[in-house]
């Protein structure tokens, strides 16, 4: 192959890379209050099929995080909880997408396109940090509550790696929430000029979608009279995270029948209230990036009590475990839950894990 007929090749792939990371903003997530407690649904969505890979973190396991070159203190750490991280292996590489513990708290990352901009200008504070493909794996498996959480980390004892890659998926924009089983939440978003903001406790912080930033999404949403009986004519229904936050807020508000379901009833209106607002279907462009993008695996779980179910998009076939299953393991612990959920297994099956970057 001639040089130039390389360069041209290695430009459209790099091309091809940049528009391809850029035009797939999509994700959602959902904390609703319930008679058994506090329940989480979330999406995996994406422009490539994407998967999901339990790994069970055990307590007093030693860990590291991935490399964060960037900055001159890599965080380690012991785990104090047993946990179990939710990684996406098909395109990034084994970032945990969601990670939950046995204390009842569980923390999220979501696409955030707009940050990407602003990674370059966040300045290393000094505190070990942390490369986002481990944050919510770092949240589960050091921390109880959301206050316990949010003190540490706005005093600084640890920090987020905005400015490190991904493993062998290169630098992205980020955002993330933890939850627990009182409701309290927050949002950890970076903002322009490199500076962290954290919402805490607000109400609209229960719904978790992309781009843009929380206090645009709050400018969009003011738009709209929600207590209008009529505003539902108004809600655009694209796909675009701006919408799907928008009718996510809508249809949680307006849901008032909570009580007195069984759990199979209540998991099923969590279903319903979350695939009616967010779940994107194939082939449709978001009309923000004129790019398709589509919902390929979706968590409903709960904190209270423990049950976690995945739902394979591509097959529509379910899988199932609960926190109490894992609870004795001592050695990390791997299931590959799409790929069980597609070929008809209705419980996870659990093995030894590979070693990182093992094929």
């Amino acid at each position: 192959m001639s040089l130039v007929r390389f360069l041209t090749t290695l430009f459209i792939t790099i091309l091809s890379c940049s528009i391809w990371y850029s035009s797939a903003i999509a994700c959602s997530r959902i904390l609703i209050t319930t008679d058994h407690g506090e329940s989480v649904v979330r999406t995996l969505d994406w422009d490539k099929k994407l998967g999901t890979i339990a790994r069970v973190h055990p307590k007093n396991e030693k860990r590291k995080t991935r490399p964060v070159p960037e900055y001159n203190v890599p965080a380690t750490w012991v785990s104090k909880y047993q946990s179990v991280s939710l990684e996406e292996h098909d395109v990034f590489h084994g970032t945990a997408a969601e990670a939950i513990n046995d204390q009842g708290l569980s923390a999220s990352v979501l696409y955030m396109d707009t940050s990407k901009p602003f990674i370059g200008e966040y300045k290393d504070t000094g505190a070990p940090a942390v490369n986002m493909a481990d944050v919510v794996s770092y949240f589960a498996e050091n921390f109880a509550t959301v206050e316990e959480a949010k003190k540490a980390f706005e005093a600084g004892k640890f920090q987020i790696a905005w400015n490190s890659e991904l493993p062998e998926a290169g630098k992205h924009g980020l955002h993330f929430s933890v939850q627990d089983k009182t409701g309290d939440i927050m949002l950890i978003q970076l903002n322009k000029g490199g500076k962290v903001i954290v919402h805490h406790g607000e109400e609209d912080l229960r719904v978790m979608a992309n781009s843009p930033l929380q206090q645009d999404h709050r400018a969009y949403v003011a738009q709209f009279d929600l207590e209008d009986p009529d505003v539902s004519k108004k809600i655009p229904s694209s796909i675009s995270s701006k919408d799907r936050n928008l009718r996510l807020i809508w249809t949680t508000k307006n849901q008032k029948g909570w009580k007195g379901l069984n759990w199979p009833q209540t998991e099923a209106k969590l279903q319903s209230t979350f695939d009616a607002g967010a779940l994107v279907p194939q082939e449709i462009l978001d009309p923000s990036t004129q790019a398709p993008y589509s919902t390929w695996i979706q968590y409903v779980y709960n904190l209270d009590t423990g049950s976690f179910k995945l739902r394979n998009l591509e097959t529509y076939n379910d899988i199932r475990f609960s926190m109490s299953d894992i609870e004795d393991f001592t050695t990390p612990m791997c299931a590959d839950l799409a790929a069980q959920a597609s070929e008809g297994e209705g419980k996870a099956v659990w093995k030894k894990c590979k070693e990182r970057g093992e094929k």
